[in-house]
Parts: C-alpha cells; sequence; structure tokens
C-alpha cells in the first residue's frame, strides 16, 4: 500500500475546501477563536451532512488508511495469532468507514466529488479546534515516517510489540478526533461517530492486555 504523502498545504487547497464547504448551508458557526478562526457552515437540515461532517471526513479517511496501512503490515510481518486477529478487524472494519466517509464527500454540494487526497499527493485536513489548516502527519495518534518505517523493518516479536503501541495511540487519535461529528445533528454522521467509539474503545482495551502479555509488563 502507497503511504501518504505528507507535504505543506497550499493557499490554493484552502481556497478549493473553502469554496466546497461554503456551499453546503447559508447558516455558519464558528470555528476557533482570534485571527485564526474560521465562519464555517452549517445545514439546519438534520438530514444533510453539515460542513463539520464533511471537514471530519477529510480527516479521518486519511487517518483510517494509515491504519489500514498498518494492519496490512502485520498481517504480513507478524506470526502472533492475537496481533493478526486484531489486525484483520481493523482492516475488516476500517475499510467500510473508508468508503462511507467517501460518500459524504461526493455528496457534499458543489464539491465535485472532490478526493481529500489531491493530485499532487498533499492530503487535506482542518484542525475543527483552531480553524487552521494542518498536513495529516500532524493529526491526532498518526504514526511518523520513521515510526512507520521502523514498523516496516522489524518481524515477531518486535513487530507486534510496536505495532501494538503505534494502534494505540492510533486508535485514541481517532477517539478524540470522533468528538467533532459525536452531537452531529446527522444521523448517520452521529451513529457512524458511536460505532467508531465502541470499536476503538474495546479495541484499544484488548491492545493492552495483549501488549502487556508479550512485553511482560
Amino acid at each position: 500500500m502507497t503511504s501518504l504523502t505528507r507535504r505543506s498545504l497550499r493557499p490554493k487547497l484552502l481556497a478549493s475546501i473553502t469554496a466546497a464547504l461554503l456551499a453546503l448551508s447559508a447558516c455558519t458557526i464558528n470555528i476557533g477563536t482570534g485571527p485564526g478562526a474560521v465562519e464555517m457552515p452549517v445545514t439546519a437540515d438534520g438530514s444533510a451532512f453539515s460542513a463539520g461532517d464533511v471537514m471530519f471526513a477529510y480527516m479521518m479517511i486519511p487517518h483510517h488508511e494509515q491504519a489500514l496501512e498498518m494492519s496490512v503490515l502485520a498481517l504480513d510481518r507478524s506470526t502472533e495469532a492475537n496481533v493478526r486477529g486484531i489486525a484483520r478487524r481493523i482492516y475488516d472494519g476500517q475499510g467500510p468507514e473508508i468508503e462511507q466517509m467517501q460518500s459524504w464527500i461526493s455528496d457534499a454540494p458543489s464539491s465535485g466529488g472532490m478526493s481529500h487526497e489531491m493530485p499532487d499527493g498533499t492530503v487535506m485536513a482542518e484542525d475543527m479546534m483552531g480553524g487552521t489548516m494542518m498536513d495529516s502527519s500532524t493529526m491526532a495518534g498518526m504514526a511518523s515516517e520513521a515510526d512507520m518505517t521502523q514498523l516496516s523493518a522489524l518481524n515477531t516479536p518486535e513487530f507486534d510489540i510496536l505495532f501494538l503501541q503505534l494502534m494505540i495511540d492510533h486508535h485514541e487519535g481517532a477517539l478524540a478526533m470522533v468528538r467533532m461529528i459525536e452531537n452531529s445533528s446527522n444521523d448517520e454522521a452521529a451513529l457512524l461517530a458511536q460505532e467508531i467509539i465502541t470499536a476503538q474503545k474495546a479495541e484499544i482495551e484488548e491492545m493492552t492486555l495483549l501488549l502487556g502479555s508479550l512485553s511482560g509488563a
């Protein structure tokens, strides 16, 4: 699986995503405070996806994609049955969630089906708490390029320990991010939030116990 390219976001990308989001609704809310605050549109109709829902999808898709990349590595490198089982469940669970969130983006008015990954490989995401643009490498729980390089060079048992450590952090980051849509007025978005919370909390508990047994802690 090709690793996501992480580059500095260009002004034209901010303009593109802002234009797509502004078409969602005439209603607005303020995201962030101070000079970097961004006024973002949300829909009053709960049947439509708000700007926050769509921005969450832009952020969570590359986050999920890295989890799939790590899971593929685990299925290729690990000989530990429990690690492989967790990796398979993560892959099977988050793949369909990516497709679901991609549909939010493609269905957004005037988005033109714009992908979360632009032609030059730049991944767009929005820091909803600060109202500033960031690339996916700074998102909560994302493993660094160095982490991924190290992980891909290891085999059981060293691989298993690092995989679990990175994936626990990754899941904890997802739990922080999902608060963006936990109280969404859109039923599908709110339901996905609860599904992510339930699944990833359970997986964190499972991985924490397994990490303890494998590392002798």
